[in-house]
C-alpha cells in the first residue's frame, strides 16, 4: 500500500514541476500557462491517493483476517461485523415475524460459524463523504488508534480537499478556481505533508495489525 501510495503522490510531484514556472524551476517553456489548472488537478491527485488508501487499509484487514482461516466465531467482534454484514444488511427488509422465523437466527448462527464468511470488497462507508469522520469511523470499526494524533497537521486539511475536490468532480469550480487558492509553494508543502502523514498512519496500522491477536478474539 505505501509504494502505491507514494507513486501517486510522485505523480503529483511530477505535475507541479512540468509547469512550475517560478524563477530556478524545472518548469517547460511554454506560452500557456496552465499551472494554476495543474495546482487544481493536483488536488484532485491527492484526494485520489487518500481514498485509494483508506479502502486499501479496509480492503488489507479484510484479506489478512480470511487468510488467517479462522472461524467466524474466534474473530473478534470487530470483524465478525463484516463476516455477518450481507445477513445484516438482508433484516432491514425482513418483515418482524420473519425476524423470529428464521432471518434472525441466520445472524446468530452465522456469528459462530466454523469458517469466515469475510467478504474483503466491503468497505464501512459511514456517508460522510471521505472527510474526517469517514476515517475516525474506519479506524473505530477496525480497533486502530485515533487518527488526528498520528495523521497531525494533514488531519485538518482533509475535508479542504475533500470539498475542493468535489467541487471540481461535481462541476462547481474548475481546477483553475481551486488552483487559485495555493502558490506553488503552499501546493508544494501541502504535497509534503500529505505523503509523510499519511505513511506514518500506514505504519501504525501495520504495526498494529502484525499479530494474529488483532484480529482474533483471546477467549
Amino acid at each position: 500500500m505505501e509504494n502505491e501510495f507514494r507513486q501517486r503522490i510522485y505523480v503529483v510531484r511530477k505535475l507541479l514541476d512540468a509547469t512550475d514556472t517560478s524563477p530556478g524551476a524545472a518548469g517547460v517553456n511554454s506560452s500557456i500557462d496552465v499551472s494554476r489548472e495543474t495546482r487544481g488537478l493536483s488536488i484532485v491527485l491527492l484526494y485520489a491517493a487518500y481514498e485509494n488508501l483508506l479502502k486499501g487499509v479496509s480492503r488489507t484487514l479484510l484479506e489478512s483476517a480470511t487468510q488467517l482461516k479462522l472461524g467466524n466465531r474466534r474473530l473478534k467482534p470487530e470483524f465478525q461485523l463484516f463476516a455477518v454484514h450481507s445477513k445484516l444488511r438482508a433484516l432491514t427488509d425482513t418483515p418482524a415475524k420473519q425476524i423470529w422465523k428464521g432471518a434472525g437466527r441466520s445472524v446468530i448462527e452465522a456469528l459462530f460459524d466454523k469458517s469466515c464468511s469475510i467478504n474483503s470488497n466491503i468497505f464501512p462507508n459511514d456517508g460522510s463523504h471521505m472527510k474526517t469522520p469517514q476515517v475516525v469511523t474506519l479506524c473505530e470499526v477496525y480497533g486502530l488508534n485515533p487518527p488526528a494524533p498520528i495523521l497531525q497537521e494533514a488531519w485538518g486539511r482533509i475535508n479542504t480537499v475533500v470539498s475542493e475536490r468535489n467541487s471540481i468532480a461535481h462541476g462547481q469550480r474548475t481546477p483553475e478556481e481551486v488552483g487559485r487558492n495555493y502558490s506553488i509553494g503552499e501546493l508544494r508543502n501541502l504535497v509534503d505533508i500529505w505523503e509523510r502523514r499519511w505513511c506514518e498512519f500506514l505504519v501504525d496500522v501495520e504495526t498494529l495489525a502484525s499479530t494474529r491477536d488483532f484480529y482474533r478474539d483471546p477467549r
